[in-house]
């Protein structure tokens, strides 16, 4: 790519440019408007620090020169920053830049979510100390109870909250749907405390259809405070599972009177919180939890550089998954060593889940849904019923499939337009 106004007389407008060191040897530029970010050397910053004093490309050459002992090419820099989408081509050049178009993707308005554009003021008292000591004391006060009484642990069939099936399953995933929402709400919430806008999006996560909150322009900020967004939506899920689990112990232990129908339904919640809480720990899935390690150990790209040196034992990688080996980062290797141990175990839960909980619930649902279809008359009410519960469980076993299908088109045509720049 080649910026035709870019010259060595230009003076690239990098000044809304974001750097703050990560490492050592390395720093994170970014354009917090866009959610872009990239790592770049200590020259790389220095490089932005000259331009943003308002140096030309010469002079930001030969100054870098002078410190460094050998040229640096800052012209291909400034048009790497473009191709990265931190500046566009005004910019780039020096000149007045145009009204911005923030974008996700080529041709893309990033359209970001409402509740993430909260005054950070209305929401920093939901993730102050005091809230995250009550956050671990619900989780902690649970996992008490549990011990005390395993009864209380979910099975499968919590999910079925009546005996009518259909609007069992419509109770069931419309209470899940709900708290998986409030649950990003959370993220987004805990990221506007943090200054952060976020985005809304449908993501797959192994054999799961997820909502996710894109919170990419926490990396523009030090690693402590990035902490609570990524565990907000956990710590949601711990006051949840708490106010579900302790009015059944109290009632298993005679302290409270509940309605049968009250005790169901708490235990149908109490299925969906521990299901999401262990999931979050799947850190081989790319969940919250993995975000937590990831920033903990200060890794780059540790799930990827696992996945491949996972794949290396038992295939030949192509050349470019041999590039990305190579040039991966040092601690992205010493940690992937212990953590594909974490990333095989997540494989084999996975699979314990979906053969104890997934598939006998599917075999209820779409053996109940047969049954009703060959007994009951065309076209009845019973009828359509059993069509609209095929229809659900082929819809919730497809999914993930039609998710990793709509990514892989994304990547081919960001790949397609890659080129054509």
């Amino acid at each position: 790519m080649t910026i035709a106004a870019l010259d060595a007389t230009s003076r690239p407008s990098v000044a809304h440019l974001l750097v703050r060191q990560e490492d050592e040897d390395e720093f994170v530029l970014g354009n917090p408007a866009t959610g872009r970010f990239v790592v770049v050397p200590e020259a790389g910053a220095r490089l932005i620090e000259l331009l943003a004093a308002g140096h030309t490309v010469a002079e930001v050459a030969d100054v870098l020169e002078h410190e460094l002992g050998e040229p640096v090419d800052v012209l291909d820099f400034v048009e790497m920053l473009v191709e990265a989408g931190l500046l566009d081509e005004r910019e780039a050049a020096g000149e007045a830049a145009a009204p911005r178009v923030e974008e996700a993707e080529p041709g893309k308005k990033v359209k970001y979510w409402v509740v993430s554009k909260i005054p950070p003021w209305v929401v920093k008292p939901l993730f102050g100390k005091a809230a995250w000591t009550f956050y671990v004391g619900c989780l902690v006060a649970t996992l008490v109870m549990f011990a005390a009484d395993h009864s209380l642990l979910p099975s499968y069939e919590d999910a079925f909250v009546v005996t009518d099936i259909m609007l069992s399953l419509v109770i069931t995933n419309v209470v899940v749907m709900g708290l998986a929402v409030v649950h990003e709400i959370w993220h987004a919430f805990a990221g506007a405390a943090a200054g952060v806008k976020s985005q809304l999006r449908l993501e797959r996560r192994g054999i799961f259809t997820v909502l996710e909150t894109d919170l990419t322009g926490l990396w523009a900020l030090p690693p402590a405070k990035r902490y609570s967004p990524f565990l907000a939506g956990m710590g949601f899920d711990s006051f949840v599972l708490f106010a579900a689990v302790a009015p059944r112990f109290a009632y298993s232990r005679g302290w409270l009177d509940l309605n049968p129908h009250v005790v169901r339904f708490l235990a149908m919640l109490v299925l969906s919180q521990v299901g999401k809480l262990a999931f979050q720990t799947m850190a081989y899935l790319r969940t919250d939890m993995y975000l937590v390690m990831a920033t903990a150990t200060g890794c780059k790209n540790l799930h990827q550089v696992t996945r491949l040196g996972l794949k290396r034992l038992i295939r030949k990688l192509t050349p470019v998954e041999q590039t990305i080996l190579r040039d991966a980062d040092a601690k992205d290797l010493r940690v992937a060593r212990w953590y594909r141990l974490l990333y095989l175990a997540g494989i084999v839960w996975m699979g314990w889940f979906a053969w104890n909980f997934i598939l006998p619930a599917a075999k209820v649902t779409i053996g109940w849904a047969a049954g009703v279809m060959v007994g009951a008359p065309v076209f009845s009410f019973y009828w359509w019923e059993g069509i609209g519960l095929v229809t659900f469980a082929f819809v919730n076993l497809t999914a993930p499939l039609f998710v990793a299908l709509r990514n892989r088109i994304r990547a081919r045509r960001a790949a397609r337009v890659a080129v054509a720049v």
